[in-house]
């Protein structure tokens, strides 16, 4: 399992964190067909946080799609993380290895 994973407030993250300026933003579905779109506040190679003032529930499943320069990234994760009126913590659960990649580079151009 790789990500994002948060419970309570000790974080157990496998990956290091990097803080994404207001320009990167994630549109996202929720099972019931409720899309949303919203910013990234940040992200690592296994998850991201999504700054929302909706209420989802911890284990809901999302399917988000990132549109970027490095290209379209089509991910799906499982909310572990839920912070009422600032966002939730995804934790990403399936991609393919183009997105894998196209991921990677995003996180090395934030990192410069």
């Amino acid at each position: 399992m790789i990500g994002v994973m948060v419970t309570g407030t000790k974080e157990n993250r496998k990956a290091a964190r990097v803080a994404v300026s207001k320009g990167v933003w994630v549109a996202w579905e929720l099972a019931k067909k409720q899309r949303h779109v919203s910013r990234v506040s940040d992200l690592s190679i296994g998850g991201v946080f999504i700054a929302t003032t909706l209420t989802v529930a911890k284990g809901t499943n999302i399917a988000m799609l990132f549109a970027l320069p490095e290209g379209e990234m089509r991910i799906h994760g499982v909310v572990r993380y839920a912070s009422a009126g600032k966002g939730i913590g995804v934790e990403f659960t399936n991609m393919g290895t183009g997105d894998r990649a196209r991921l990677q580079e995003l996180l090395r151009r934030l990192n410069r």
